[in-house]
């Protein structure tokens, strides 16, 4: 597909620390696959240069950008319109200029559904456990409430106003599902135990802090559980290796990362994503840095 010369021609991710992102890959490869006449490159910003940053995006030249930590929410009020999705969630991860119009919409929530759909019917009427606060906690909150219907979900915070906030929030828009908060260490190994998913959207683990994980000390993954990395550089970050010596299944962030590009490419190009293409680019090089 070759989109016309005065057509947005450039994407981008916007962040603030980027140098192990997996994105410009992704759609790059997306892009040769399908034969798109479009662009990848980082975006990166302090939070002072932010505003500017996303005022570029209405000139013809980009097609627009997505976002990364910690900007999901600072960005929405620098928008002209957002999605339903958006709106609920309170965060944004994918921008879309058309004709200098600059639409937010959320795809992360498309991720979170595409990476826990293979254990949709046992993760009903089961309790969750999610740790983090941000922007990703918002769309698994958002995911897991709308399409899973767990019997409960618990979050656990760094800072517990935050978490406490969080759960009063999401409990107000479903009501069917009961959100409630672990504080202390004791709350939340005790939530531990009985959680079957558990489901880690810190930046604990990330790339170069790879030796990192959400759970207190002396935590116990039992066998039955499932485990949900968000973060998916490295591939196998230490709660993922964890959970597989305990004998659990694990989901990686990688799932994650295809599941919301999918729908960015959608959005971004009207086709659709070259799934397996962008799967092993992304595989290949994670992968390879895991050997380094």
């Amino acid at each position: 597909m070759k989109t016309p010369s005065t057509s947005p021609r450039l994407l981008g991710i916007i962040g603030r620390s980027l140098s192990h992102t997996m994105s410009p890959l992704m759609y790059t490869t997306a892009f040769r696959v399908d034969g798109a006449d479009l662009r990848y490159g980082v975006l990166q910003s302090e939070p002072a240069m932010l505003p500017h940053l996303v005022g570029t995006l209405r000139s013809p030249s980009f097609r627009g950008a997505n976002v990364t930590v910690p900007y999901k929410q600072t960005v929405m009020p620098m928008l002209d319109a957002l999605s339903d999705e958006a709106s609920v969630i309170g965060a944004v991860n994918t921008i879309v200029n058309d004709g200098g119009r600059l639409t937010g919409y959320n795809t992360d929530a498309d991720g979170v559904r595409h990476a826990l759909a293979p254990f949709e019917a046992e993760l009903r009427q089961a309790p969750v456990l999610v740790f983090g606060a941000g922007g990703g906690a918002r769309a698994v909150l958002y995911t897991l409430a709308r399409d899973f219907s767990p019997s409960s979900i618990v979050i656990v915070n760094r800072t517990a106003e935050t978490a406490v906030t969080l759960a009063r929030e999401f409990a107000a828009l479903f009501p069917a599902v009961p959100f409630r908060t672990a504080v202390t260490a004791a709350e939340t190994a005790a939530e531990l135990e009985r959680s079957l998913l558990l489901v880690n959207t810190t930046t604990l683990g990330m790339s170069p802090d790879t030796g990192s994980t959400p759970l207190p000390d002396g935590s116990v993954i039992r066998r039955n559980q499932i485990v949900f990395d968000i973060v998916y550089n490295p591939l196998r970050t230490a709660l993922l290796a964890a959970a597989e010596t305990s004998g659990a299944r694990t989901v990686s962030g990688l799932e994650m990362l295809l599941g919301q590009g999918a729908r960015s490419y959608v959005l971004y190009t009207q086709r659709p994503f070259p799934f397996d293409a962008a799967r092993e680019a992304v595989l290949r090089e994670l992968q390879k840095e895991g050997r380094s």
